[in-house]
């Protein structure tokens, strides 16, 4: 999409910001509503960005009936996410609350969003951790379906890394059908712009997740395969691990380089 095209949209999607604030804060009586994200400048505004909402003053029960009601008024290009303030990091929150610019430096601000992306998978990664010690040996459907979850939620995760270097250094997110994968692999790629995240062996073990998040999401969770599910979540620390290295390397890159 050309770059006229993305500040009509942005542009668009701060008015709508604006309305749906409003009827936030009548209709549900939220305290207070704060947009945060790639909407006010915390990352590149692109192509799939969301209309990213921080709430304080509403339950839970009350989130998910506004975000209900606040998804009919969005244009078919913009999805809307509703976070409450005392759910999100303190980091994140400090930052929302505050209003607290990225930095200025596109890569110095990269960095930190990357960093803000690995501290999100830890509690995902213990979470897994726990997980396991319950589901035992032989885990039922239950348990499997629990695994799954997390798995799921890892490899998103580590697309999300994903999409804030495309975003930022690449000029945009992939478009084609199978994108996802083309994402992932796009890490592997030295450019111009910068080096590779990830190696052709991490990229491999990596692909495996995105492979298995794919299959998840095209089946029934009694579908799921016990053994499979127990193998990917057992090696998902491990991955962590490789995958937190390769980030804190090319953060050490974005910090030494100049745009």
């Amino acid at each position: 999409m050309d770059s006229p095209s993305l500040t009509h949209r942005h542009q668009e999607a701060l008015s709508i910001a604006a309305h749906c604030a409003e009827v936030l804060q009548k209709r549900f009586g939220a305290k207070q509503v704060i947009p945060f994200g790639s909407l006010v400048g915390d990352s590149p505004w692109h192509e799939a960005s969301d209309l990213d909402l921080a709430i304080e003053g509403l339950s839970r029960e009350a989130c998910w009936e506004a975000e209900a009601v606040l998804e009919t008024l969005m244009p078919p290009w913009l999805s809307i996410h509703l976070v409450l303030l005392d759910s999100v990091p303190t980091e994140i929150r400090e930052r929302i609350l505050e209003g607290k610019p990225m930095d200025e430096n596109p890569h110095a601000a990269l960095k930190s969003r990357l960093m803000a992306e690995i501290a999100a998978l830890e509690p995902i990664i213990s979470g897994l951790a726990e997980a396991l010690k319950r589901a035992g040996e032989q885990p039922d459907q239950f348990a499997t379906r629990a695994l799954a979850s997390y798995v799921d939620d890892f490899y998103s995760g580590i697309e999300r890394i994903c999409e804030r270097i495309a975003v930022t250094l690449d000029g945009d997110l992939p478009t084609d059908e199978q994108w996802h994968r083309t994402l992932l692999y796009q890490m592997g790629q030295l450019r111009v712009e910068r080096p590779p995240l990830f190696s052709q062996d991490l990229l491999s073990d990596t692909d495996e997740y995105r492979r298995f998040r794919h299959r998840l999401r095209h089946i029934y969770g009694y579908e799921l395969e016990a053994v499979r599910v127990v193998t990917l979540a057992q090696k998902t620390t491990l991955l962590f691990e490789e995958i937190r290295g390769a980030v804190l390397v090319f953060c050490d890159w974005l910090e030494n380089s100049n745009l």
